[in-house]
């Protein structure tokens, strides 16, 4: 497979531990899961029994992939999923995938700083074990509670302290991601990250899916329906039945 990072992309993934892509939807990408989302949203207050949260700082849809073909689509965007795929490898598939919402207003974070992986025996800062990608539905600036990181933190010792901040903008030497709406950004699971308030007085909303190995499991909660997994079988697709999670666990590799 060609590669799908330009050498500045290549450079500053591995320097930062996390890469913006400006216009990474188009205008008729965004609109149709700016439309899905809104409809995912409404029958979810119909039917609160649906999977997912509502809490004062945040809201969580789970599984938005189950809700339209948009959102199921962007898995496997054409210009995001090569660089996941680039990064973390040809076993690559889904961990997990949600759709944020975060009031205006927010009194706390949902989220302080972390990170989101840990696996037991293996040392993070020399492995790639998740890679997670933000699609922003909305303007996100430096009110909007965007998530903000430690760049470089994903090769920093394991162990390393981190300063304890009251607030999440507080930490030192931290970036908050911003941008417009069709902006896409991925990180490092490794990469020192928070939420921040939301002090605007618009919510914020973005479609988020996480990334692995194959080996791993899916998140409990985050598992494709079997319809889902019915549609991937008579793709044929490999890329869509992979990331899916079908498929045994140490053979299944994609292939140019």
């Amino acid at each position: 497979m060609p590669n799908a990072m330009t050498d500045a992309q290549r450079i500053a993934f591995e320097s930062n531990g996390f890469l913006t892509i400006e216009n990474a939807l188009s205008a008729d990408e965004l609109a149709q899961l700016q439309t899905e989302t809104a409809a995912a949203e409404a029958l979810w207050e119909k039917n609160p029994d649906l999977p997912g949260y509502k809490k004062d700082s945040l809201w969580e849809l789970r599984s938005p992939i189950e809700y339209g073909e948009a959102m199921r689509d962007a898995l496997w965007h054409p210009k995001i999923f090569p660089l996941v795929r680039e990064i973390i490898g040809n076993d690559v598939s889904m961990i997990d995938n949600s759709y944020y919402i975060t009031p205006p207003h927010t009194p706390h974070t949902h989220a302080d700083w972390h990170h989101d992986v840990g696996l037991t025996g293996v040392y993070h800062p020399l492995s790639v074990m998740m890679v997670k990608v933000f699609f922003l539905l909305t303007d996100v600036n430096a009110d909007s509670g965007g998530t903000a990181m430690v760049p470089g933190s994903h090769r920093f010792p394991m162990g390393f302290e981190f300063p304890k901040v009251a607030r999440p903008k507080d930490m030192p030497g931290a970036v908050q991601m911003s941008g417009k709406a069709g902006t896409a950004y991925l990180f490092n699971g490794r990469v020192y990250h928070a939420a921040v308030n939301n002090d605007s007085d618009s919510p914020r909303r973005v479609l988020i899916y996480n990334y692995g190995h194959h080996w791993m499991k899916i998140w409990p909660g985050y598992e494709p329906s079997q319809k889902l997994l019915d549609w991937a079988e008579r793709s044929d697709d490999p890329a869509r039945m992979q990331v899916l999670g079908m498929g045994p666990a140490y053979a299944v590799s994609l292939r140019d």
